[in-house]
């Protein structure tokens, strides 16, 4: 039987390819040239489909050929649960399943000790979703006509690395009494959840309660030997990314359209990110606190409730970031729409170098930071209404080289290509607006010699795995 429904498959995605008479491209070449697959499209709906729920303590493998729907919040826990998921497949919404009174589905939590393998990788086509040896998307189910922030729940890894907070400390976003233990952190810096790669999560976000929501991708815990690359995170119904503590470092990420903040870290989280894109949504609702917008491109605290010093320092090391909001700053409530393009706060301490910060009322937003041991240098920074607050002192220990624009916003300062077009506008979108013009003066050090996420001799690195026109 199943061999029939695979005919039967590849038969309707043969035909589906005469009728296909064009095919657009999220991510191009500087050139616009690209190779089409021979591999014809897929229509996940048609595929078999099985269910996922409860915990699951072993080996588990998916595959491209089935659809995987996640009945309420999935657990792989233990030391021998190992979730491998191969190139291409699809893992979506399932049932809906109520906990103490709350409905979730679509969750998939990896505990401390399990390991997730989800290693995709680029397509060859320019519909990557569409190519099954390609990128693994986690989202809702696929025959949902209009999908929203919020219709799939959230992946969520765990580990044994060092946070600020004590090791019984539970994740946030999860009801009470789970089944499975949902505790983060240790004392093992080089704890290893697995791979993360080539990865796209769309339409996630789940509030359980007020500052308890699941993001799109939630980082507790998570040591420095797992391998994070090459994740796009789409209209979060929270943060895209938030990483509570750990050590795990991260490259090639991208936040579009997320309702709060697009890397949100707490908890002590100490690793490096290089190459990251956050792009807010003007179409898009974004989150308020006391009816003021509270929606940054980055918030860092050491305790997200309270300024109290820890000795283990929230401390990201970031560099070759694209941070962007609107390319104006309208009128009435739409200018107040989004807060601060960076807000580093709470005894939290930042590296941030080679960036660019845009489109905000606030570019960069120092309050009550760790200044020892902290940089911002060799960044390109604009706000609406200030580009620094405060506009002296409270800063960095080391503060230099940062070029800062207030006003009116002019595609000129930005050094980009793509100019105004460089912010996003769902339906017409291309990352290669993204690409800079010009090199400024470098730091001589390990981070791009350029500033932001694309590098302006090379590939664009969004290629054929993202999706920007929903």
């Amino acid at each position: 039987m199943k061999t029939k429904n695979l005919n039967l498959l590849v038969l309707l995605a043969v035909l589906a390819t005469f009728a296909l008479q064009s095919c657009k491209k999220d991510g191009v070449l500087r050139t616009g040239d690209f190779s089409k697959s021979s591999k014809a499209p897929i229509d996940y709906n048609l595929l078999p489909k099985v269910h996922l729920a409860g915990v699951y303590t072993g080996s588990r493998t998916l595959s491209p050929d089935t659809l995987y729907l996640l009945d309420g919040v999935v657990y792989f826990s233990g030391s021998n649960a190992k979730l491998h998921i191969k190139a291409g497949t699809h893992v979506v919404t399932g049932n809906a399943v109520t906990y103490a009174g709350r409905s979730l589905k679509g969750v998939l939590v990896i505990a401390k000790n399990a390991q997730i393998f989800a290693d995709g990788n680029r397509s060859n086509v320019a519909e990557a979703s569409y190519n099954p040896d390609s990128t693994i998307v986690f989202g809702p189910d696929p025959a949902l006509a209009s999908p929203a922030p919020g219709d799939f729940g959230g992946v969520i890894l765990l580990g044994n690395a060092p946070t600020n907070q004590p090791t019984s400390t539970v994740i946030e976003g999860i009801p009470t009494s789970p089944p499975a233990d949902v505790t983060y952190g240790g004392s093992s810096a080089g704890d290893n959840s697995g791979v993360l790669r080539f990865a796209r999560i769309e339409y996630a976000g789940f509030l359980l309660s007020t500052d308890n929501e699941i993001n799109g991708l939630t980082l507790g815990g998570v040591g420095s030997g797992t391998t994070l690359n090459h994740i796009q995170v789409s209209f979060s119904n929270d943060d895209s990314f938030e990483f509570f503590g750990g050590t795990v470092n991260a490259d090639h990420l991208i936040a579009l359209g997320g309702i709060d903040d697009d890397f949100d870290f707490d908890f002590g989280y100490s690793g490096t990110i290089q190459y990251a894109i956050a792009l807010k949504n003007r179409d898009g609702n974004h989150t308020t606190s006391g009816g003021v917008s509270d929606a940054n491109g980055i918030e860092s605290d050491n305790n997200p409730t309270s300024d109290t010093t820890s000795t283990f320092l929230t401390r990201p090391a970031l560099s070759n970031f694209t941070i962007l909001g609107y390319s104006s700053g309208g009128t009435g409530t739409e200018s107040d729409e989004l807060e601060n393009g960076v807000h580093i706060r709470r005894k939290s301490g930042v590296n941030l170098q080679n960036s660019i910060v845009a489109g905000f009322n606030n570019g960069i937003r120092f309050e009550n930071i760790k200044q020892a041991g902290s940089t911002t240098q060799f960044n390109l920074v604009h706000g609406f209404v200030t580009s620094y607050l405060p506009a002296t002192g409270g800063r960095p220990a080391t503060f230099a080289n940062n070029q800062a624009f207030t006003g009116s916003l002019s595609p000129d300062y930005l050094g980009l290509a793509g100019g105004a077009s460089a912010f996003y506008a769902n339906g017409s979108y291309d990352p290669a607006n993204l690409t800079p013009v010009a090199s400024p003066s470098t730091d001589g050090g390990t981070s791009g010699t350029y500033n932001g996420a694309i590098d302006p001799s090379g590939a664009i690195w969004t290629d054929n795995w993202t999706k920007f026109n929903f």
